[in-house]
């Protein structure tokens, strides 16, 4: 058993991260600015955020924090000051003896011009989300040993869950469809590849027991049509009627497939998902209570 620090364990990751460590056997000891948390701590304070590292002890730490509003983290300046407190914060961790990291990453790191992305896929941000995150997972993984630690560098992909906020693609069908609200979509041809929130959880806690380092897919492996997922909640939820497919254009640059190649993720770090886009719907549907 290992006594892991987690930070953003507020947020839709991290929420469903407390357990799966807890599930494998770990002491978890939540850091982050939310009052509720073991040590309240704004991260953005290098100050604060050694005294909590000191005051923790950890061996492992799980970083999820980051700037995530869902109408502004493409691109908000607030990127920078997240990069900034993240190399910080693993600094901190490697100086007073921590040994293992895992950094949450995004696909958004990635040339999206390649339909299918490998973790030698080249790095070709096109948001400063992804900018920020590129260059500190860069970083990061070019320097664990100079001090002294493992880091698996997580790319995440497509993640959905329960109580997501407005802004997001599952939170907005779920609370239309719930009152009975006609949903504008585009026309969901472009494929995505999308992971329940606990398998990706899972997976997190499973790469935490690895020597895997430097970067890593986080997905399912399998790409979907967007409006297969968007299609699945309506018919979950009894209420195809109010979908309207193709009632919004998409983005000129919107990339007509994201597709993960989870060859490491499975081989390295023994994770397949347990849930479909079928049964992860109705996990989180019978979650929210939200069938109709």
């Amino acid at each position: 058993m290992a006594r892991v620090l987690l930070t953003g364990a507020t947020g839709l990751i991290g929420r469903a991260t407390v357990p799966a460590l807890t599930q494998a056997g770990h002491e978890v000891v939540t850091l982050g600015r939310n009052p509720a948390s073991d040590i309240p701590c704004d991260l953005l304070d290098p100050r604060a955020t050694t005294a909590a590292l000191e005051t923790t002890r950890a061996s492992h730490l799980v970083h999820l924090a980051w700037h995530d509003g869902p109408r502004d983290r493409w691109a908000s300046p607030a990127n920078l000051d997240w990069m900034a407190a993240t190399l910080h914060l693993v600094r901190e961790f490697a100086r007073i003896g921590g040994r293992r990291v895992i950094c949450a990453g995004s696909c958004a790191e990635y040339d999206w011009s390649v339909p299918e992305l490998t973790e030698a896929t080249p790095l070709r941000p096109r948001t400063l989300y992804g900018a920020a995150k590129a260059a500190t997972g860069l970083a990061l993984s070019a320097g664990q040993d100079a001090l002294g630690l493992s880091l698996a560098w997580a790319r995440i992909f497509f993640v959905y869950g329960p109580d997501e906020p407005p802004g997001r693609l599952f939170g907005d069908l779920i609370s239309n469809l719930k009152i009975g609200e006609p949903v504008n979509c585009t026309d969901g041809r472009q494929e995505r590849d999308f992971l329940h929130v606990d398998d990706l959880a899972r997976a997190l806690a499973l790469l935490l027991e690895t020597n895997v380092t430097g970067a890593i897919n986080i997905a399912s492996g399998t790409a979907v049509p967007v409006r297969q997922l968007i299609e699945e909640v309506a018919n979950q939820m009894h209420h195809p009627d109010l979908i309207r497919l193709g009632a919004i254009s998409r983005a000129a640059n919107d990339p007509d497939r994201l597709a993960a190649d989870v060859t490491r993720l499975r081989n390295e770090a023994g994770f397949t998902p347990q849930h479909d886009i079928v049964s992860g719907v109705a996990d989180i549907l019978c979650t929210e209570g939200a069938r109709l």
